[in-house]
C-alpha cells in the first residue's frame, strides 16, 4: 500500500494556497467526477467521521 503522507501534505499546502472553501470544492468536485465514473455514489468511514458522496443528475450541452 502506498504511503498518503506526500498526499496528505499537497491537502494541506492546498488549504494555505486556495482557502478552505475552493480546496473543499476542488475535492468534492473529484470524488463526484469519481462516483459518477465507478456509477455508484460514495461513502467513506474513518475515526473521525463519514464523507458522503450523493451524485447529481448532469445534463451536458451539446
Amino acid at each position: 500500500m502506498a504511503d498518503n503522507k506526500a498526499f496528505c501534505e499537497q491537502i494541506g499546502s492546498a488549504l494555505v494556497t486556495l482557502g478552505t472553501k475552493e480546496t473543499l470544492s476542488c475535492m468534492a468536485r473529484m470524488m463526484a467526477a469519481i462516483a459518477h465514473k465507478q456509477g455508484a455514489d460514495l461513502e467513506f468511514d474513518c475515526d473521525i467521521g463519514t464523507v458522503t458522496v450523493e451524485r447529481k443528475t448532469v445534463q451536458l450541452n451539446g
